[in-house]
């Protein structure tokens, strides 16, 4: 005859069960875990290319910058990026036949052309502030010279008239394309980012 205070035996398969759910849930939670730390990795590597893309927005800015000052100023012997610059622009106002093409600050001669990514002058380069490296390159392209249409140097009551024997072409201003390519790197990463931007000057004389 049982003894009823004698417990009832456990039910085995009821244990086997629930070992088996605990190791499911496990297994899902390090799954889950594995999942949120690699997305939590790529946050930080996109957060990191993003700021590095933004500083190479930055340095192609202070490129565009800078040639617009120098192309308006005359260089000193301590700016020979900005000579170069300076020639270049002589260079292609002088020679109708390069009308269009894109040409380095190195390039003063008509020979290659500009090419994106191509070396950065050691002036135009710099230590960034990471570590890395920083600078830019710059083309010119000469795009031709501003109609004289509905300015005051045109024809017409009141209008500026150019001395005597000038050309009223000559006295147009010249339209130029600057492009200044950024190259920006870190370690074994680099970033480039191109900016252009067109402005007008003086004739070339």
């Amino acid at each position: 005859m049982p003894n009823p205070r004698r417990p009832a035996a456990p039910d085995r398969e009821t244990g086997a069960i629930t070992i088996m759910v605990a190791l499911l849930l496990l297994v899902l939670l390090t799954i889950a875990a594995v999942g949120m730390s690699r997305n939590s990795f790529r946050e930080i590597v996109s957060s990191g290319f993003n700021r590095q893309g933004a500083m190479a927005n930055n340095v192609a800015e202070s490129g565009l910058d800078w040639s617009v000052y120098w192309l308006q100023n005359a260089p000193t012997a301590a700016n020979p990026s900005a000579q170069n610059l300076v020639a270049l622009k002589k260079a292609l106002g002088a020679d109708d036949a390069l009308q269009g093409l894109a040409k380095t600050i190195t390039d003063t001669t008509g020979g290659t052309a500009y090419a994106v990514g191509g070396t950065v002058p050691t002036d135009l380069a710099w230590s960034g502030p990471t570590g890395g490296t920083e600078g830019y390159t710059i083309g010119l392209t000469r795009m031709g010279k501003l109609p004289v249409t509905g300015m005051s140097q045109g024809a017409g009551p009141g209008a500026f008239a150019p001395a005597s024997g000038v050309s009223t072409n000559l006295l147009n201003p010249d339209l130029w394309a600057v492009r200044s390519d950024a190259q920006v790197t870190q370690g074994n990463v680099s970033f480039t980012h191109g900016k252009e931007a067109w402005i007008s000057t003086p004739i070339v004389q």
